[in-house]
């Protein structure tokens, strides 16, 4: 027989010793990271040669250690004996796992009688004499927090003797450190933790602790089998079905190794990359054939191990919370729900605003978006009417001031097919072209009065300031709600209007008119104009003519624009579309309607938020409902966590998904592991 035998050491902390295989003898040693952390910070002036004052403060009393053994000892001590400051964990380890190595291999336990108490004590005091030696000698003092000790470390052993048909087990340690043996009925736990329900460690080693005992079952185990002393790190990622864990880690390494350097390094590397804490493990195999025999052997146990953990994995929600309360089950959604609530509702509010079926948008969710819609639908409404009110008021503005302008720049050029169309676009252009014919053709008096230096050019230049002056304070006043406001938005455009025409007097020579609709600080500027005319009018026939004609061309244009107004369709076949689009007459209402439901919008949610309580245990029992459903709001919690909370309500929904079943074969499996632990015990 080829018997397999491996050690690795997988470094996180660096707490762990490297553990130890012998003829007869597995050890592993754990400091522990957290009563350790006290870091010892050497005076290397004081202690220049750290080796040489380990060996004498730890193993000063040993007589004499042989060669190999004294390998082992060089690398336990090498981070010790470096320029780091190490922590107390890391010495207390390497230390008692020293000095127990020694002592029953080299010393005056080879051999003893480890099944009796005293023989066990006397040990465990030879162990704790190195800790005493190290804080002596180099002065090592506890940290400063209560529950910090002075070199704590856990020690497991198991002292092996083969057989023909079996192996004499002794299993022996103080701590959480573990023994198992592996055979093809599975994995065996050979050692008990000194824990308490709490998880802390009731026994180990550490300075000044003289009630530290060394545990001990005496197991007969069946060959083909293999022993392992192992660290915590080995079976921690694995809680609560931690046997199970390392049993399936074990048996799918071996499954996927060809020598014995291939497990090592397969085993190591999978716990290098859970990289909880240091994990440590001591090897040896008894009756096997080497690494294919192991494989062989196993083959069916390893079948049945990987299809029970696949269907742990599988079940592992369900197995998590099939026994909570629903409380339980429950808070973290409910207090995540309420933490998260000012983020939840805006994005539960869009969601009901578009419609989507959320389970987590709750009736009155639902009811303050249909508000807002029916909000959003006026505004959108009062929005398209101002648009387009401001739209008609700046062509008509422009109509009216640029006749000679607007058949090239307002009306299509092509003739209208449509009677209709072609009756309105005919008169309408028929006065235009008058109006334009009749400024071509002024007098010689209004000809001699142009000029950039004339009375004329200067008024004009002052009504175009008039102009310009409304149009200011009509867009300042644009966006005002208050309907006086509005009212004076309508005056200055009327007030814009009126100077129109005046220019338009000027231009032509006519009566100007509505003079009583300017303020009374405008009217100056207006009877100048007035008189201006009354000195450089044409012939009477003239001006009567040019009135008439300006007449009919509002009139012409009013009855025009009347008809676009009320017919979209006739506005795009008779006017440009340049012209459309430079006076906005297509213009979006997006804006506008945007603001204002951006408005509403902080009203609703305002009011939402104050019934926080009741609004949040609606969201939490529409999850409950919906477990099934996923919600835009799933962002906002942990995936594992709701997750367990959906596992929860469906297993309400539906018990019968065999997750009992299963977990009575779980607590029968866990029976298998500690059978024999239990049975030495009882």
């Amino acid at each position: 027989m080829k018997n397999v035998t491996f050690k690795f050491y997988s470094v996180l902390k660096n707490e762990d010793a490297m553990p130890f295989i012998g003829d007869d003898l597995l050890v592993a040693a754990d400091g522990l990271g957290g009563a350790g952390s006290a870091v010892h910070a050497i005076d290397r002036a004081k202690h220049p040669d750290m080796r040489s004052e380990i060996f004498s403060g730890a193993f000063g009393d040993l007589p004499q250690i042989s060669s190999g053994l004294l390998r082992y000892f060089e690398e336990l001590i090498e981070p010790m004996a470096d320029e780091k400051d190490d922590t107390s964990a890391l010495w207390a380890s390497r230390i008692a796992i020293a000095r127990c190595v020694y002592a029953l291999t080299e010393g005056g336990f080879k051999g003893a009688a480890l099944d009796d108490k005293k023989v066990r004590a006397d040990l465990a005091e030879f162990i704790a004499k190195g800790l005493h030696g190290a804080v002596e000698k180099f002065g090592l003092e506890n940290g400063k927090y209560d529950d910090q000790l002075l070199l704590p470390t856990t020690l497991a052993f198991i002292r092996f003797t083969e057989g023909e048909n079996s192996v004499i087990a002794e299993a022996v340690w103080a701590g959480d450190s573990r023994l198992y043996a592996l055979t093809p009925s599975g994995l065996k736990l050979l050692s008990v933790d000194d824990e308490d329900d709490s998880g802390a460690i009731t026994n180990l080693f550490y300075a000044d602790n003289p009630k530290v005992r060394l545990n001990y079952i005496h197991h007969e185990i069946g060959k083909p089998c293999i022993l392992m002393a192992v660290s915590d790190g080995i079976f921690d990622p694995f809680v609560p079905h931690e046997h199970l864990g390392v049993e399936h880690t074990l048996l799918s390494a071996i499954s996927q190794s060809g020598t014995a350097e291939e497990l090592a390094d397969n085993l190591r590397g999978f716990f290098d990359g859970v990289h909880g804490d240091d994990a440590t493990m001591a090897f040896v195999s008894f009756g096997f054939d080497g690494i294919a025999d192991i494989k062989k052997t196993l083959e069916q146990r390893t079948e049945r191990i990987l299809s029970i953990r696949q269907k742990q994995a599988e079940m592992h929600s369900a197995l998590e919370v099939m026994d909570l309360s629903e409380e339980e089950a429950a808070h973290y959604v409910e207090a995540r729900t309420a933490d998260r609530f000012d983020y939840i509702i805006p994005m539960l509010l869009d969601a009901a605003e578009r419609g989507v079926d959320d389970i987590a948008v709750t009736a009155e969710i639902r009811g303050a978006a249909e508000s807002m819609r029916s909000d959003g639908k006026t505004d959108a409404e009062k929005s398209r009417r101002e648009r387009r009110d401001r739209a008609w008021a700046e062509l008509d503005r422009y109509v009216l001031s640029h006749p000679e302008r607007v058949t090239a720049e307002i009306l299509v050029p092509a003739l209208p097919k449509s009677k209709r169309q072609k009756t309105a676009y005919l008169k309408f252009k028929e006065t235009a072209d008058k109006l334009a014919a009749a400024r071509s053709g002024r007098s010689g008096t209004e000809r001699a009065a142009e000029g950039p230096t004339t009375q004329r050019q200067k008024l004009h230049e002052r009504i175009q300031a008039k102009i310009s002056e409304c149009r200011e304070r009509f867009d300042a006043l644009w966006d005002e709600e208050d309907p006086k406001e509005a009212k004076k938005r309508i005056k200055e455009l009327e007030i814009s209007m009126v100077w129109c025409r005046i220019d338009n007097a000027l231009k032509f020579g006519t009566g100007i008119g509505d003079i009583g609709r300017l303020p009374s600080s405008d009217r100056k500027l207006a009877y100048a104009v007035r008189d201006y005319n009354a000195k450089y009018r044409a012939s009477n026939s003239e001006r009567r003519d040019a009135e008439n004609i300006g007449r009919d061309y509002e009139r012409q244009w009013k009855e025009l624009s009347g008809s676009l107004k009320r017919d979209k369709r006739l506005a795009a076949a008779l006017l440009r579309d340049d012209a459309i689009r430079r006076f906005g007459l297509n213009g979006s209402d997006d804006a506008v309607a945007s603001t204002q439901g951006k408005k509403n919008r902080n009203d609703f949610l305002r009011e939402l938020k104050e019934r926080k309580t009741e609004i949040v245990s609606e969201i939490v029992r529409a999850l409950a409902v919906g477990c099934d459903r996923t919600s835009v709001i799933d962002g906002q919690y942990n995936a594992t966590k709701l997750g367990l909370f959906r596992t929860y309500y469906r297993l309400r929904a539906d018990p019968d998904n065999g997750a009992r079943e299963f977990e009575r074969e779980l607590l029968a499996l866990e029976s298998e592991y500690t059978g024999l632990v239990d049975r030495a015990e009882s």
